[in-house]
């Protein structure tokens, strides 16, 4: 699979860690940390392009974004990954395995680190907001299609209103669930709390009431009923760490920005704009 995966060249593996053996065992099965080694080191030597996924938890994160950690991970020819703040969503949501605001914003600062010392491309996928311009969920930039074929507005989002099996994706983009996330992006102007799972939890819990977006899985409501008093208070923890971090950090600086007024401002602009001539009509003049 290695060979084959690097003769194609198109497919880059990113492989799930989450630290060494015993937090991946612990996490993803007995024996698994085992396979995944030997799979690293196959790609490895066929000269294959992959990366890592790992999700940072209230267990593991200084572990796995630690300097020795990631020169283990590129050594085994690891060449980019992803970094994934964990949510408690799925078949059993914990929690109490969220890591910390300090934890988070560690993780922040040491990845900024790792990319700018390390051979290693990251993405980290809550505290790139400033680079994105906050969420870029729900058509904006990014969507999810379950195995059901039900359309979501982000693979930790597991919310839906239109099935892909239904609709065209220009009819779900245009549906008034998802240009009702659009139009509330950014969620706010710190842009280091850019989800609204748990920094905004207050949009997703309005959409989801108002145009009717049905669970797309058993249970997965939780984050907005039996969680809602957590993820409150979780969110207003980061927020007052974050506040001030990103005033310090950003402010003046291009990521400094009303983003909220200046995609106001481009959307009537928008309207404004005569649509272009179709190519009959250029012909025609």
């Amino acid at each position: 699979m290695a060979k084959r995966l690097a003769q194609m060249g198109n497919v880059y593996p990113a492989i799930s860690v989450e630290g060494y053996e015993a937090e991946t065992d612990a996490r993803r099965g007995k024996g698994t940390y085992k396979k995944i080694m030997n799979a690293m080191e196959a790609l490895r030597d066929e000269g294959a392009l992959f990366g890592f996924s790992i999700t940072a938890t209230r267990n593991n994160t200084e572990l796995v974004c630690s300097d020795e950690f990631m020169d283990g991970l590129i050594n085994k020819g690891a060449s980019f990954g992803w970094y994934f703040t964990y949510v408690p969503i799925g078949k059993k949501p914990d929690i109490s395995l969220m890591p910390t605001p300090e934890q988070r914003l560690h993780l922040r600062n040491q990845v900024h680190h790792l990319r700018y010392d390390k051979p290693v491309f990251i993405g980290d996928f809550w505290n790139d907001g400033p680079y994105v311009g906050g969420c870029i969920a729900g058509g904006r930039r990014y969507f999810h299609i379950n195995n059901a074929g039900d359309v979501e507005p982000c693979v930790f989002c597991h919310f839906t209103v239109d099935n892909i099996k239904d609709k065209s994706l220009k009819e779900v983009f245009s549906s008034p669930f998802f240009r009702a996330i659009q139009e509330n992006q950014p969620y706010d102007n710190n842009l280091m709390r850019p989800c609204m799972l748990i920094d905004v939890p207050q949009v997703l819990r309005d959409v989801v009431e108002k145009y009717g977006a049905r669970p797309s899985h058993e249970g997965a409501d939780s984050l907005i009923k039996e969680l809602k008093d957590d993820i409150d208070k979780y969110s207003q923890a980061f927020k007052e760490l974050s506040d001030p971090y990103w005033e310090e950090n950003y402010k003046g600086t291009i990521y400094y920005k009303d983003y909220k007024t200046e995609r106001k401002e481009y959307l009537e602009k928008l309207k404004e704009t005569p649509a272009p001539k179709s190519h009959k009509e250029k012909a025609k003049v």
